[in-house]
Formats: C-alpha cells, structure tokens, sequence
C-alpha cells in the first residue's frame, strides 16, 4: 500500500528595512584614502545581502576596509568593490539610501 501525502508549502520572502541612522556614518577610510561611507557589519550585511557572520570574515580576512574604535564601521565602498568583483560581471548594486525606506 502505498501513503499519499498533502502537504503546505510556505514561502516566505523577508525584507529588512534600516531605519536607524546611528548605523550609518561617513568617515575617513585609510585603504580608499578619502571620505567614505561607513556602516555597522549588520546594516552592511543587509546592504550587500550576506549575512553579519561573512561581513566578519571578511573584515577578518582583510578584504573589506574596516576601522575599529568604540565599534567596528566597514568601508561600504569596499564591500560594493567586493560584491561586484564576486558577480563576475553582473555587478550587485545596493544604496544605503534604497535601505532605509
């Protein structure tokens, strides 16, 4: 005998909407060597669609610019560099602006 079952399928899209402006900041970034914007490895990782754990390895691994002082601000700039290298063409564009509406 065999079983048949009825299932649901879910789908589930989800946006994340970055309101907070203390996650944001221009500042000076010493590997572009000029005024840049700066975020928290969370609101870049919702900016560039990974998660916060690769923004740190990469931070980790040096392929970000990041600066360290009370908190950690990675170079948007760099991460965009990065993400467009990685499509191999296609870049992946994303604005802080597009983020926080």
């Amino acid at each position: 005998m065999t079983n048949k079952t009825d299932g649901i399928v879910i789908e589930i899209d989800e946006r994340i909407a970055v309101k907070n402006s203390e996650q944001q900041f221009e500042a000076y970034c010493s590997g572009c060597k000029k005024m840049t914007e700066m975020a928290t490895p969370k609101t870049a990782g919702v900016l560039a669609e990974i998660s916060e754990r690769e923004v740190f390895r990469l931070i980790e691994s040096k392929e970000i610019h990041f600066i360290e002082n009370a908190r950690i601000l990675v170079c948007v700039e760099s991460l965009r560099a990065l993400t467009a290298d990685s499509n191999t063409g296609s870049a992946q564009t994303f604005s802080s602006k597009g983020a926080e509406e």
